[in-house]
């Protein structure tokens, strides 16, 4: 049986635009990152956080290679080029962290994330007061 929220996810992710899936799919990642930094902080870890630090390390290690597969390199020219870079950088560096539970890392991938996700926000805000400035046909 699937849980509530994983199938509200599910049904959300499903019916966005590529760019607001891309936008979900930061969400998720620095949202991951955020339980991670937290299961870092914890004085005494359980096996429980243990692995569910493991296993949101990996979710954002996940996305970020999805995403770096999706780049059209072709289209996007430099700027593809570069996120995929940083993606890289990113994945290599989270590898890591399970071994050297460095919170700076994790907290310096947030920061990347939230900026980049702030970019793609506003180049969906830009898409669509392009979209509703266009005249409309009769």
């Amino acid at each position: 049986m699937l849980n509530p929220q994983h199938h509200y996810m599910e049904r959300e992710v499903l019916q966005a635009s590529p760019l607001d899936q891309i936008i979900l799919l930061y969400n998720r990642a620095i949202n991951s990152l955020k339980m991670v930094e937290r299961s870092i902080s914890e004085n005494k870890p359980t096996p429980e956080s243990i692995k569910s630090r493991a296993e949101n390390l990996s979710r954002v290690i996940d996305i970020l290679t999805y995403l770096t597969a999706i780049l059209d390199e072709e289209k996007g020219k430099e700027i593809a080029k570069n996120l995929k870079e940083i993606y890289t950088i990113l994945i290599e560096e989270l590898i890591k962290v399970n071994f050297t539970m460095d919170k700076k890392v994790v907290n310096d991938a947030i920061d990347i994330l939230e900026n980049l996700k702030r970019a793609w926000i506003d180049i969906r805000c830009s898409f669509l007061g392009k979209r509703l400035d266009q005249p409309r046909g009769l």
